[in-house]
């Protein structure tokens, strides 16, 4: 799907190099530190992967639009004793204070940063490659490992055969009224079909699981096993350094401010 240096790097080092920066900018409640860190994840994550230009812009307008609407509902819902000796900017059916856009825009940026480090530790990485890095990395016992990925892929399988259900019913002329009561009678009619396709492919899978001798020993080889390199480690500590370095500039500018300068 994407390609680029991220798809090589070790899913279980992504994690561990964007798991922290997520708890860490979750403390901040300035502007300065999670827009930085806004900015320097999405350049990793356009340098480090190879998405179509179409799926660049709809993905920066659908941010776009989730972080004002975030800033402008979190400015409305602040407590007015919070913000109360700030200049009144938007005077009219509400009343938005200064100090409640600045809260607004903060907890806005607070979640598109984590929103763009929880892409940064996923994007190019499959199931097969996570269950193996797990396994090897994490020492998860491989039956729960691999049993997990092999449940997550009935998902896709669901879709296709719900897809699948309501192209039929069309083609024999069942077409519900458009509404919520349409799609309850869609959801309930193809609720049986759904359950009864789960079922059978639940049974394939297990004899196919059983052909292979699925969970007779304690391990069990690897194909393409997921290793630690040297890239790794880089890409790791070249995350945290450049989260380091952001905190380091903010404070030093005076514009760090974290968990406790806003009674919330």
């Amino acid at each position: 799907m994407t390609g680029g240096f991220l798809a090589t790097v070790n899913p279980v080092m992504k994690l561990a190099a964007t798991l922290p920066p997520m708890v860490l900018v979750m403390f901040t409640r300035d502007l300065a530190t999670p827009a930085m860190i806004v900015v320097a994840t999405a350049a990793a994550i356009l340098s480090g992967t190879r998405l179509a230009g179409r799926v660049v812009v709809v993905g920066a307008a659908a941010f776009a639009l989730f972080g004002v609407w975030t800033a402008v509902l979190f400015a409305i819902l602040v407590r007015g004793e919070l913000v109360a000796g700030t200049p009144v900017m938007v005077d009219g059916w509400v009343t938005l204070r200064s100090g409640a856009l600045e809260i607004g825009a903060s907890t806005a940026l607070r979640m598109l940063a984590v929103m763009l480090l929880a892409l940064l530790g996923s994007l190019g990485t499959t199931t097969d490659q996570l269950a193996s890095a797990l396994v090897r990395q994490c020492r998860v016992p491989y039956r729960f490992a691999y049993g997990t990925v092999a449940a997550v892929q009935f998902v896709p399988h669901y879709r296709q055969s719900l897809a699948t259900l309501r192209v039929a019913q069309r083609a024999r002329g069942i077409i519900d009224p458009p509404g919520l009561g349409g799609y309850v009678r869609r959801t309930g009619r193809a609720l049986v079909p759904l359950l009864a396709g789960g079922a059978r492919q639940a049974e394939r899978l297990s004899l196919a699981m059983d052909a292979r001798g699925f969970g007779a020993y304690p391990q069990r080889s690897d194909r393409n096993p997921a290793v630690v390199r040297a890239r790794d480690v880089v890409f790791v500590a070249a995350t945290w350094a450049a989260v380091a370095a952001t905190l380091l500039l903010t404070a030093r500018l005076g514009l760090l401010h974290l968990v406790g300068d806003y009674a919330s």
